[in-house]
């Protein structure tokens, strides 16, 4: 069986691999009527106003690797010992 962490883990792994198509849901979801109309319009603004990497602009870029980064953490440290201030 998983340990809770190695879900977790994988759990962050999905995600990253899904954070771009659930940004422009999100993204979808906070626009007014007119940014969205404009969205969809031929001649309207585009979906981004950065530059874009294989179609996808900084942000999903960003939450995909924070997502893998936290993955990672989760999986080359230590379960049940925790982090003490000194």
């Amino acid at each position: 069986m998983m340990k809770q962490r190695s879900l977790l883990a994988l759990v962050c792994f999905g995600a990253a691999t899904l954070w771009p198509s659930l940004f422009w849901v999100i993204e979808r979801a906070f626009m007014s009527p007119l940014e969205r109309a404009l969205s969809d319009a031929i001649c309207g603004m585009p979906d981004h106003a950065g530059l874009e990497l294989l179609g996808h602009c900084a942000a999903c870029w960003a939450g995909s690797a924070l997502l893998i980064a936290t993955g990672i953490f989760l999986l080359t440290t230590r379960g049940g010992a925790a982090v003490r201030a000194r």
